[in-house]
């Protein structure tokens, strides 16, 4: 575990650092005054910006990187797909035990005014806690951390995960809860999984190591 968390290392210490934040806010401010001022900065590019920038927490990014990597190093891409496995199989059963509405519905009769972007499909369910494209943002995050040969790449990894965290309450998916404890689902889990995995002589066989794009060699 130790020798996981020193290779993951660029990643988990400004995770850690936002965490801390995070949770120092949830416990000053409520799920409505962290609601309502994020609902309160939108503007047009962001709007635009963020539509697309929820899309690298989707299914179809998940399966496109599992996907790519297996032109990389199969062992690479079993590790990511096998790492969505597991977060899901944790997740989905959270949202259904929780059942814990989003913005819209909890909103319902809000004499508030909400900013809804436009042309975005704004769900209404029970399925807000945790937001799934969190999970899935910082599971590809904390992977390609590990497997990338430079490590301070986890930096770029650990924005890019949270643009998709943020976005998901810019566009009023999710509360800040949701994403807080996506993310933490995600990187715990993950970091467990992957010192467990690279620790086990089945996954060093050196077939692991071929790809598709070396398949003649």
């Amino acid at each position: 575990m130790k020798a996981t968390i020193r290779q993951l290392q660029y990643f988990l210490i400004p995770y850690s650092i936002l965490f801390a934040i995070a949770i120092t806010l949830k416990i000053i401010f409520t799920r409505e005054e962290i609601y309502f001022f994020i609902n309160g900065l939108h503007f047009p590019a962001g709007d635009i910006f963020f539509r697309y920038a929820t899309e690298m927490g989707s299914a179809t990014t998940a399966t496109c990187v599992v996907l790519i990597l297996l032109f990389v190093n199969y062992r690479y891409s079993l590790l990511l797909a096998s790492s969505y496995l597991l977060t899901s199989m944790i997740n989905f059963p959270l949202k259904y035990l929780v059942s814990a509405p989003r913005p819209k519905l909890y909103f319902t009769d809000s004499p508030r005014a909400i900013y809804w972007v436009p042309d975005v499909e704004v769900l209404s369910n029970h399925f807000s806690f945790p937001s799934g494209h969190t999970v899935c943002a910082f599971t590809t995050a904390v992977v390609l951390t590990f497997i990338s040969p430079r490590k301070w790449y986890g930096c770029i990894y650990f924005l890019l995960a949270v643009l998709v965290a943020y976005s998901r309450m810019y566009l009023s998916q999710h509360f800040f809860e949701d994403v807080t404890a996506g993310s933490f689902e995600a990187v715990v889990v993950v970091t467990c999984w992957i010192s467990w995995f690279n620790n086990r002589t089945f996954f060093r066989n050196a077939g692991w190591n071929g790809a598709l794009s070396r398949k003649n060699d």
